[in-house]
């Protein structure tokens, strides 16, 4: 072998590996320290990218379960508030059914006065609990929590979601189906007064084949596709029982159309008002107006027979109709000579609307001013163009307005009505000529109330009975309302499971990753420290090799 002073390569190789256990020692004295294996990128990049999604995972989770914990209480809240509307509802058939038997002899003025206010707490309690018609919870509710897969963005948001629908759990006097949307006659009509009893009026009008006929118009079968009911009266004397033929007539409408069926959902029936004075007519869900046929119809809705042509109704003189009251929100608009048919000229009606979650809908509605034979477009051909429309929208919140006439002879109203809380109706620039029949352009007509509901009533025996009927088929309501709560507790308890489980495994996994073995980094701490004692001895003797040159020297 050479021998040499210049360069001392046992030195340099010495140094090299004194330095990689130095480096190998700092590591492991940082990976023991801090627990962690990867310190920096450099430490393994692929599993960096891993453990940092496991992590975001983690931190999804996390604040998943506490939505989801969030959830829980607010429907065990609205649970707590059905528990009380059910003890509302036990004392309220207890007040009906003490008045509805026939040897009760008490005071049922305050019977009723109680039960009214149970009804009043009924609602107020369900305002609280936000599930009353259009409350802050009487929607579906999607609670994210995380943890959802699938082959996009939106697949992984759906199935990282749990939704619980209460649009159809509100648990108000109305949803429970002790309040209803009630048409009342209108006009002069008091079957109570001298000469306006129903055997008078049927003597008087003599209706052909002692017949008489009510048209119905509501979302689904408005205008052309109104349903007419005929109603046999042979055996009717008096308000009692011609509302018992119009019930019996009701029923007999069947399902062989899709206005008959929206007919038959609304869930007509015709009653007497409490003071035995005017027929009554009510629906749990719709809104709708009831429009006499005949002369007969119209003296029955309370109109005089000054108003009616004994032949029919006169054509100019059609003010022989009644809308439901209690409609959360009517528009009106005038109509005029017609639209006119000289261009094929377009005028555009706007209904916008929301629903009970609060989401606006808007349609915007093509009149053409075209009718029959290419004449003036008539009254009844818009709202058959308009109601047309608003059926064909698939929009739920839109199919729920309908429009209906309301004519007095002079004046032809084109009116909207609807049991949506809120909409509006806006008449379009002419995009043609001056006169279009409808209202003042570019302008909006917002709804209003209308009327007032009717609620269950136990003034009387005939009203207790149905109460008790009625209350019966609200403690079903209510528990189904309750089954959807329960189930959507029970739904946010597995997820929060399964999200606890999840987060526990990502966990494990991230540790795997990222986490050190500190029973082998604390074998390496002690083998660097000896690869690093016995390189630094290695060192001096490479140093100082190089003096056994001086030897040659001497």
């Amino acid at each position: 072998m050479s021998f040499d002073i210049n360069t001392n390569i046992t030195s340099l190789q010495a140094q090299q590996y004194l330095r990689v256990n130095s480096d190998f020692q700092a590591k492991t004295i940082n990976r023991v320290t801090s627990g962690l294996r990867i310190l920096s990128s450099g430490d393994d990049a692929a599993g960096l990218a891993i453990a940092n999604g496991f992590r975001s995972d983690q931190a999804v989770l996390t604040q998943g379960i506490r939505n989801a914990n969030d959830g829980l209480s607010t429907l065990q809240t609205i649970d707590g508030g059905m528990n009380n509307i059910s003890q509302l509802l036990d004392r309220a058939r207890t007040l009906a059914t003490q008045s509805a038997s026939g040897t009760f002899n008490g005071s049922r003025d305050l019977l009723n006065s109680e039960f009214t206010s149970v009804l009043g707490e009924i609602d107020r309690q369900s305002q609280s609990i936000g599930l009353n018609v259009g409350g802050t919870f009487a929607k579906s509710l999607s609670v994210f929590i995380g943890g959802g897969r699938g082959p996009d963005s939106a697949a992984v948001i759906t199935n990282g979601s749990v939704s619980v629908d209460l649009s159809s759990s509100t648990v108000d006097s109305r949803s429970l189906g002790l309040q209803a949307y009630e048409a009342k006659g209108a006009g002069s009509g008091d079957f109570t007064a001298t000469g306006m009893g129903v055997s008078n009026i049927i003597t008087t009008n003599a209706p052909a084949g002692n017949l008489t006929t009510f048209k119905f118009n509501g979302p689904g079968f408005g205008d052309a596709n109104g349903v007419s009911v005929q109603v046999n009266l042979n055996s009717v004397q008096d308000a009692t029982t011609l509302a018992a033929a119009i019930n019996s007539a009701i029923s007999s409408i069947q399902a062989t159309s899709p206005a008959n069926l929206a007919f038959i959902n609304a869930g007509v029936t015709a009653g007497v008002s409490s003071d035995g004075k005017a027929l009554v007519f009510d629906s749990k869900s719709t809104a709708f107006q009831v429009e006499a046929s005949d002369a007969t119809a119209a003296a029955f809705l309370g109109f005089t027979t000054t108003n009616i042509d004994p032949t029919g109704l006169a054509p100019a003189s059609n003010n022989t109709k009644i809308e439901a009251g209690g409609i959360q929100a009517t528009a009106t608009i005038t109509y005029g000579t017609g639209l006119v048919k000289a261009t094929p000229e377009k005028q555009e009606l706007f209904v916008s609307t929301t629903d009970a979650s609060g989401a606006a809908h808007t349609l915007a509605i093509g009149l053409t001013g075209l009718g029959a034979a290419g004449a003036n477009q008539t009254l009844a051909e818009a709202l058959g163009q308009i109601n047309t429309a608003l059926q064909n929208s698939a929009d739920a919140a839109l199919k729920n307005i309908v429009a209906v006439s309301m004519d007095d002879g002079t004046t032809h109203n084109l009116e909207f009505i609807s049991t949506n809380p809120t909409f509006s109706v806006s008449v379009g620039a002419n995009t043609g000529v001056a006169n279009h029949g409808l209202g003042s352009q570019n302008t909006i007509v917002d709804s209003a109330a209308s009327g007032t509901a009717t609620s269950a009533d136990i003034s009387t025996q005939a009203g207790a009975q149905s109460a008790v009927a009625a209350l019966s088929a609200a403690v079903a309501s209510l528990g189904s309302a309750q089954a959807v709560v329960g189930k959507g507790q029970n739904q946010f308890n597995y997820a929060v499971n399964l999200a606890q489980s999840q987060l526990t495994n990502l966990a494990a996994a991230e540790s795997r990753i990222r986490d050190a073995d500190l029973a082998a980094e604390a074998a390496n701490l002690t083998k660097a420290q000896i690869l690093l004692q016995a390189g630094t001895a290695a060192l001096a003797q490479a140093n100082s090799s190089s003096q056994a040159v001086l030897a040659l020297l001497r």
